[in-house]
């Protein structure tokens, strides 16, 4: 049976030598991949600083869509958590945490693939690249003193490194499907706002501002004056409701809010109706300057809402705060308005 001894002894002394060689590979691994996106740094960095929008473009979604995955903590930013339990064989267990965000540069987050051990360190870094958003996607992994775990970074790079490459690859897609509007630098606030009755015409214009202007006035003046022959007044500012709009022009409602109901019903062939306005959750933007800057405001909203995932709840609708004829242009205050679900 010396044979046998001798094939222990070469097996064990293999076995050191693939153990001591294993400690001779690097500790720590690393993985990076870059793709340009035709899209604002605000819309890749909003996809990416939260969850919500994760599984439209995750490399890992299709390797078990039955999977279950768990938000906690914030919607977006330093805190956010995303948790997910799927199939041993397909996805596994594990979460994500992002661990500090800084607007529209750099996110970073601990990533645990439910193999124990310290998590990954995950950073996108973002850069304007032109026009459009250079997006690199980093891992670094600690592999400790585990020889076995030491011996699978060697192939770190290739396998994790694929899946970068279809992650960026759905994200560009993703992403430069939304609303092209950059955003960077909105002050938008999440709000409330209660329903108020209001005196109106359903109106059009051509999408020039004289145009719009001119439509507006005249539709206030026929409010104004259904208003005085009923005895109602004014209970705060006027308002226009988005209703639709074409190639060239636009839709909308021109409306005052009213202190009360009048006394005798309004005939339904009358110009000037009344009805209650939206109540519920909305986006307030307190727009300072000319009304020429409202349809541009509206575009970045709209790019927000879409990057953010949010559904709109109605129509938007714009308050005029202030009356322009006694304030400086850039002095102007419109508060817009978009109701959401």
């Amino acid at each position: 049976m010396g044979w046998v001894r001798r094939v222990m002894l070469w097996v064990g002394v293999l076995l050191l030598v693939a153990i001591a060689a294993a400690f001779m590979l690097p500790r720590h691994v690393r993985v990076e991949r870059s793709t340009t996106i035709a899209a604002s740094r605000s819309t890749v960095f909003t996809i990416l600083n939260g969850f919500k929008q994760f599984n439209r473009w995750s490399p890992w979604f299709d390797l078990d869509p039955e999977a279950k995955y768990t938000a906690e903590g914030p919607t977006a930013g330093t805190g956010a958590q995303l948790t997910w339990v799927g199939d041993p064989k397909k996805l596994g267990s594990g979460s994500q945490l992002i661990t500090a965000s800084a607007p529209f540069d750099r996110i970073d987050a601990d990533v645990d693939f439910g193999q124990g051990g310290t998590p990954a360190k995950q950073v996108y870094a973002l850069t304007a690249d032109g026009t459009g958003t250079k997006v690199s996607w980093s891992m670094d992994v600690d592999l400790g003193m585990n020889p076995i775990a030491r011996y699978f970074g060697l192939g770190f790079d290739g396998m994790i490194g694929r899946d970068f490459d279809k992650g960026l690859a759905l994200l560009k897609t993703f992403a430069e499907g939304l609303p092209k509007a950059d955003f960077a630098g909105l002050e938008i606030e999440a709000a409330s706002v209660e329903p108020v009755t209001v005196a109106y015409v359903s109106t059009s214009s051509a999408r020039d501002d004289a145009a719009v202007a001119a439509a507006i006035a005249r539709a206030y003046g026929e409010v104004g004056a259904f208003m005085k022959a009923r005895q109602v007044k004014q209970a705060g500012a006027p308002i226009t409701i988005d209703t639709g709009s074409s190639d060239t022009g636009y839709l909308f409602d021109a409306a005052i809010p009213v202190d009360k109901v009048p006394a005798t019903p309004v005939p339904q062939d009358s110009r000037v109706q009344l009805k209650q306005t939206y109540g519920g959750k909305v986006l307030k933007v307190a727009l300072r300057g000319p009304y020429s800057q409202i349809p541009g405001t509206y575009d970045k909203i709209v790019a927000y809402i879409a990057a953010h995932g949010m559904e709109t709840n109605g129509n938007p609708w714009d308050e005029f705060a202030n009356d322009p004829a006694t304030v400086k242009e850039s002095e102007i205050l419109t508060n817009i308005y978009f109701p959401i679900k």
